[in-house]
């Protein structure tokens, strides 16, 4: 995938922006949380990582694209096998939209790596059609036209969903931020006490900034599909 160097820059940068932030959730939320959902945090954070390294032509090759593959592949079949135990049991999934990305369906989570395992398969070269191409050149760009018809397929349509997830998620910031607005009017100035670091924390696990988060990185993987 070749992006403009700006736009290739700033994605690395919302995407190491969200890497952060799910580090420093899950820090903060250490004591107290199960481990499907500690699960779920470091997930993130791996996905926010490898999108980073694989936007940026300097690092795009650091992962092998079949390992890539394999590993998110692997990953979502995990959460898909959690989804279908969940379902067996009659236990609640919650909502795929909330304020603690750390409460993520698992829906989500599986669609989520079966996007990234999906955009590692697009770099992975091809055989016979990439003899005359470079090295450096990556799948998507030769390749049988029936593989590539139905990775653009799936690309797509994965795309869709993200979309779709990322509007429904602001339209869920702006709720919690009109929820905030609401409070603040009421006394909640009381929150702002504490220390610098109290402070972040706070601002941390405020669910603008956990959902915000979700959007443009959710927003920023539908554009990459898309792109390959």
């Amino acid at each position: 995938m070749t992006l403009p160097t700006s736009v290739a820059g700033f994605l690395a940068a919302v995407f190491l922006a969200a890497a952060a932030l799910c580090v420093a959730s899950l820090w903060r939320r250490r004591a107290r949380h199960e481990r499907a959902a500690a699960a779920a945090e470091a997930n993130h954070v791996v996905m926010s990582v490898g999108m980073a390294a694989m936007v940026l032509p300097a690092t795009m090759d650091l992962v092998p694209p079949v390992a890539g593959a394999v590993a998110f592949g692997l990953v979502g079949a995990v959460w898909g096998a959690r989804l279908v135990v969940l379902r067996a049991r009659d236990m609640p999934l919650g909502s795929s939209i909330g304020g603690d990305r750390c409460a993520a369906h698992p829906t989500h989570l599986l669609l989520s790596n079966a996007a990234m395992a999906v955009m590692y398969v697009a770099m992975v070269p091809s055989g016979g059609a990439m003899a005359g191409m470079g090295a450096g050149e990556h799948a998507g760009h030769g390749g049988g036209a029936g593989s590539s018809l139905a990775l653009s397929a799936v690309s797509f349509g994965l795309a869709v969903y993200l979309i779709l997830h990322t509007v429904l998620t602001v339209g869920a910031v702006v709720r919690s931020t009109s929820a905030v607005a609401v409070t603040a009017g009421g006394g909640g100035a009381a929150s702002l006490g504490g220390g610098p670091v109290a402070r972040v924390g706070r601002v941390v696990d405020t669910p603008a900034v956990q959902l915000g988060c979700q959007a443009v990185t959710g927003a920023g993987m539908a554009l990459m599909l898309l792109l390959h």
